[in-house]
């Protein structure tokens, strides 16, 4: 009897003393916290795809200076406007704050290689002082864009994970031009890089916590800048001064954007 009860006893403080070692296994299982609550503040970097279209107006104000003769100054010859188009693509970084419940505000900077080109032929005609006679010139301009650059300032409203946005700021493009007048065996070409300035706005979904996808129309507008292009005439090296040309550049890109903290 002093075994049985004895051995009832041990059994039951076995229990007491695993009771509480396997409440204490319990709580020591892992937890799970929740992912962090989405918000727009934060950086990002990204690449953009998309097509642009840009015109280019050609105008000599003075042809006296361009062609060098002095009977022609003060002649000026019709402005011509020519197109272009094809393709951009590069990346973009930046950071966003949001400041009120649907607002963010952030700063954007993006860099895009380009393949925007076009060609024109024309013939103008003017009166010639020198004869009093009309006169035609005859010849085809060539206009590529090889980069555009920008950095912008960006506000934006929102609906949880999608934002409308406009932008501004300034820019920056890449450009070459050529020229040639067969009835001279004439060729001109140069490279400069203009300064100008953007707007544009877009639509921006964030599809996963840290990943958004947008679609975004930007508008450059480069002015009118005075060239000078150097070249050969009847193979004699020349330089021809005075030649305005003007240009806008519209695109529309497709972009992916990573977003990271700080949050």
């Amino acid at each position: 009897m002093r075994k049985i009860l004895f051995a009832s006893m041990a059994g039951a403080a076995a229990v007491v003393t695993i009771a509480p070692a396997n409440a204490a296994d319990l709580g020591l299982r892992p937890m799970y916290a929740a992912p962090p609550a989405f918000t727009w503040s934060g950086c990002y970097i990204g690449g953009n795809i998309g097509g642009g279209w840009g015109r280019e107006t050609v105008s000599i104000p003075n042809l006296g200076q361009t062609t060098g003769v002095p009977e022609l100054a003060g002649v000026s010859l019709p402005s011509v406007t020519g197109n272009t188009k094809g393709i951009v693509g590069g990346g973009q970084v930046g950071c966003n704050y949001r400041f009120a419940p649907n607002w963010v505000i952030g700063i954007e900077g993006d860099g895009e290689a380009a393949d925007i080109k076009g060609d024109v032929t024309q013939s103008v005609s003017f009166t010639d002082p020198r004869t009093g006679g009309p006169n035609t010139v005859t010849g085809t301009a060539h206009a590529q864009t090889d980069w555009i650059a920008s950095v912008t300032g960006r506000l934006g409203w929102t609906w949880d994970r999608v934002m409308v946005y406009a932008k501004g700021g300034a820019a920056w493009a890449g450009d070459k031009y050529s020229a040639d007048l067969p009835a001279f065996n004439e060729h001109i070409a140069t490279s400069v890089t203009r300064p100008g300035w953007t707007v544009g706005g877009g639509i921006e979904w964030a599809f996963w916590q840290s990943w958004s996808a947008k679609v975004e129309y930007d508008y450059y507008d480069f002015s009118t800048r005075n060239l000078a292009l150097p070249g050969t005439i009847f193979g004699i090296p020349e330089v021809v001064p005075g030649i305005n040309v003007k240009e806008t550049i519209s695109t529309v890109k497709f972009g992916i954007n990573y977003r990271f903290g700080p949050y």
